[in-house]
């Protein structure tokens, strides 16, 4: 039962908290210490206040440490020589558009591991029909280069 004034009662935290660490709603009912987690973990993710919470502080999570992490992460592989200049590029280009620095110049095209494979099926028809243009233009070859004393 939710705490009067709309405040969570420390079990409910302690659910929210668990949500943040397991993502399974079962699980976290039962680290909250709730009788029966096996329905109680969905009853309180269907309860808008709980849900919302664990919404805001999944966010809050992602904003601070994952970002935290994730820059580590790029910084560690585009200044690594031992990564492969491919997976050193990338990293670099993203922490390009998160710097902001040359965000104009940044080509915002996807590369293929990015794309999905409904991308990746669009990108293989343009690229087939951009090969059957250039199969229609015929290829002339040059003249042999001769001088005026020939």
């Amino acid at each position: 039962m939710p705490a009067k004034g709309g405040r969570k009662t420390p079990q409910e935290q302690a659910f929210v908290g668990a949500m943040l660490q397991t993502g399974n709603p079962t699980t976290s009912a039962r680290l909250a210490g709730y009788q029966q987690p096996s329905s109680m973990g969905g009853v309180l993710m269907r309860r808008p206040e709980i849900a919302a919470a664990v919404q805001a502080e999944m966010t809050h999570l992602l904003q601070t440490e994952g970002a935290r992490v994730g820059v580590g992460t790029l910084l560690e592989i585009a200044g690594d020589k031992n990564y492969a200049a491919g997976a050193r590029v990338l990293a670099a280009r993203e922490l390009v558009k998160l710097s902001g620095v040359g965000v104009e110049a940044i080509d915002d095209e996807k590369s293929p591991d990015q794309m999905s494979r409904a991308e990746l099926e669009a990108a293989a028809r343009s690229i087939r029909s951009k090969l059957a243009d250039l199969d229609n233009v015929i290829d002339v070859e040059p003249a042999p280069k001769t001088s005026v004393f020939d």
